[in-house]
């Protein structure tokens, strides 16, 4: 009994809130836009570009993921997702907008407000709506299933939190769960090769997520598993594509680029 305590129960009572995000001096200098290649075992399969917004009241997190191909009749796909945190980088509001093929048309929306005990959520899909709610407790943190981790500054070897990341295919398809909660924990330290050479990063990961984050609190890897589409990995890329990010945010496909592997 006492083993099936430790291994089972005792970490979900000692995870901590979800690290907050800071307005570092390298996110206000640096970090304000960044773009990723999503991979998984045939190759390229989209993109993600991350854009943040500081101000002395809020700190707002844009991404757009161009999804090109996908083992479901939907691609390509373009999820809009926006992060409001508060001013102490606590996650304070949560859009998720899935738009498919064929003209453009929103396919689902799904919008969250953080209350005193729970993220509170709203629905909708063509004729579609409802609403239902979260738990704090299982999770402070809601992030999209194309990019679990933003920043994530100050962590250190042990540390524990709760999240749920969400599966956008799932809103539309309705194969497998739209929210997967992940017990996240800091494991330890490994070097890594990135397209800008060897970084040394600490390791967070849960059952079905990884990433790699350096000093600096920069993701500069991460794995993400889904029902349907298996593993995917996120790389962060050297440059900002601005024409590729422009041609996503208007629906366009992004031009085609030479794939490359860190």
């Amino acid at each position: 009994m006492s083993w099936l305590v430790a291994r089972d129960i005792a970490p979900h009572w000692m995870a901590s809130p979800p690290p907050a995000l800071r307005p570092t001096e390298w996110l206000r200098k640096e970090g304000s836009r960044s773009q990723f290649t999503i991979r998984d075992g045939l190759g390229e399969m989209g993109s993600v570009w991350t854009e943040y917004l500081v101000d002395e009241r809020s700190i707002r997190r844009d991404d757009v993921v161009w999804i090109s191909r996908l083992p479901v009749d939907v691609a390509p796909v373009r999820i809009a997702v926006e992060s409001v945190f508060t001013a102490d980088g606590v996650l304070d509001e949560f859009t998720v907008r899935l738009e498919t093929a064929g003209g453009g048309r929103v396919g689902a929306k799904l919008h969250g407000e953080r209350f005193h005990s729970d993220f509170s959520f709203t629905f909708e899909s063509g004729p579609i709506e409802r609403a239902f709610k979260i738990p704090l407790v299982d999770g402070g943190l809601v992030s999209g299933a194309f990019q679990p981790f933003g920043m994530l500054s100050g962590l250190h070897v042990g540390q524990r939190w709760r999240m749920q990341v969400v599966n956008p295919i799932a809103m539309v398809t309705g194969v497998g769960d739209q929210f997967l909660p992940l017990l996240v924990e800091v494991t330890g330290e490994e070097r890594i090769l990135t397209l800008e050479g060897s970084v040394n990063c600490l390791v967070v990961e849960s059952s079905s997520a990884k990433a790699w984050v350096d000093a600096d609190g920069i993701v500069q890897v991460q794995e993400m598993t889904l029902p349907v589409i298996g593993r995917m990995r996120i790389i962060r890329e050297p440059v900002f594509d601005e024409s590729a990010y422009d041609a996503a945010r208007n629906y366009q496909t992004p031009p085609v680029r030479r794939e490359r592997r860190p």
